[in-house]
């Protein structure tokens, strides 16, 4: 009755099961044997590859590198260039030379080669940018135009300061402290103010109308005013005395900014100072005391913040953000710091030192300095100081 109601016949539980077993015997994919095979046959053929690497180059190219090598250790030693450790490899390339290590010395002779020719390469870079430096040095006390007086103060130190904005180097010849400069020298030659007359008769340290020079040469002693006075003060001085200008007028009061007579004036006078050394005179009594005040001003700490100018140019590596900050105690860093007018990038504008003197204070957190007052020629006479000898960038450019 069984059969009769199944369809098919029935089958062993055996051949149930040895059914299915047969189906997980089907063909598979490659698997762990096959990946196995393939490890190995590619184990086989860098072992292969390895005597090939090393009797790739023979030793007549071996002997060829180590004679360049030796040619260009010579040329090396009469180029100036003795401290170079190139003998040292040129013998590890001989000495594996016998034991067929070809390949080896062929790279030891590579690398002596490289080396001195490095070396020849950055010697002449230096003496370079000696000549560059020296011929710069050489030249203070004439006109240079501020990039190549900036130039060669680089080539003598290699300052990071000096050298932290290369889009600044390359925007001076164009400055816009240049169109300044020439609108100072038209306001500088034209009569004006009630006098009618110019400035062509102003004295400003070497005679009337001598300007070749004279700003770093200021402050100084006038006797004339009994006084010791920077350009800014210099320059009311001449415009109220000669010129008739009332002291409220805005060609006097107006000092800030590309747009001011004031700026365009003092961006003229000391544009034709660029290049000389700075040389602010201390024969008079006067001149030698608003210096040594100006010096105790430098460090005197005080404000909400107990800062000093010299918490900042007092020693090298400092910095605010990403700007490098100038050391006073090296000259040809400290030229630069002090070169002022000059045309700020960030401002958009021309400014004098004493705008800068009053943006130093304002900094610090301290009162700021009146302008022309006794305690900001003591410091600008300070700062001229402690950078004599050293070639003024005028018109510099600055962040």
């Amino acid at each position: 009755m069984l059969r009769k109601l199944l369809p098919i016949p029935l089958r062993s539980l055996h051949q149930v099961s040895g059914h299915a077993a047969n189906q997980h015997q089907q063909p598979r994919l490659p698997g762990g044997r096959a990946r196995r095979l393939g490890r190995v046959s590619l184990a086989l053929l860098l072992v292969a590859l390895i005597p090939l690497t090393v009797w790739a180059t023979t030793r007549e190219e071996a002997e060829t590198a180590i004679a360049e090598a030796k040619q260009t250790r010579e040329e090396a030693i009469a180029a100036g260039v003795t401290d170079s450790p190139t003998n040292e490899m040129i013998e590890q390339a001989e000495s594996v030379l016998p034991s067929r290590q070809y390949t080896r010395a062929l790279q030891y002779a590579v690398w002596a080669r490289r080396q001195d020719a490095m070396a020849m390469e950055l010697l002449a870079q230096q003496e370079e940018r000696k000549a560059v430096g020296d011929a710069a040095k050489a030249a203070v006390g004439n006109y240079q135009e501020p990039l190549d007086v900036l130039e060669g103060l680089i080539a003598r130190t290699q300052s990071e300061y000096l050298s932290q904005s290369d889009q600044n180097l390359m925007m001076m010849p164009d400055s816009p402290a240049l169109w300044t400069a020439a609108d100072g020298e038209d306001l500088f030659k034209e009569p004006r103010g009630p006098n009618n007359v110019s400035l062509e008769e102003c004295d400003f340290g070497k005679g009337p109308g001598v300007l070749e020079g004279a700003y770093v040469e200021l402050p100084r002693y006038f006797e004339d005013t009994g006084k010791v006075m920077d350009l800014e003060t210099r320059l009311v001085h001449c415009m109220i005395t000669l010129q008739g200008f009332a002291p409220d007028d805005p060609a006097i009061t107006k000092r800030h900014g590309s747009n001011t007579d004031h700026m365009k004036l003092q961006t003229y006078i000391a544009s034709l100072s660029s290049g000389f050394a700075w040389n602010p005179p201390m024969d008079h009594p006067l001149e030698k005391a608003l210096r040594d005040a100006g010096e105790v001003m430098f460090y005197r700490r005080a404000g909400k913040a107990d800062f000093a100018c010299s918490t900042c140019h007092a020693e090298s590596g400092k910095r605010i953000r990403a700007s490098v900050l100038p050391n006073k105690n090296i000259p040809e860093e400290w030229t630069k710091a002090i070169s002022w007018p000059a045309f700020r990038v960030g401002h958009d504008h021309v400014r004098s030192s004493q705008h800068r003197l009053r943006g130093c204070y304002w900094q610090m957190r301290q009162a700021s300095p009146v302008a022309g007052s006794d305690a900001s020629i003591a410091m600008l006479s300070y700062w001229t100081d402690a950078a004599r000898g050293q070639p003024a960038i005028l018109s510099d450019m600055k962040r």
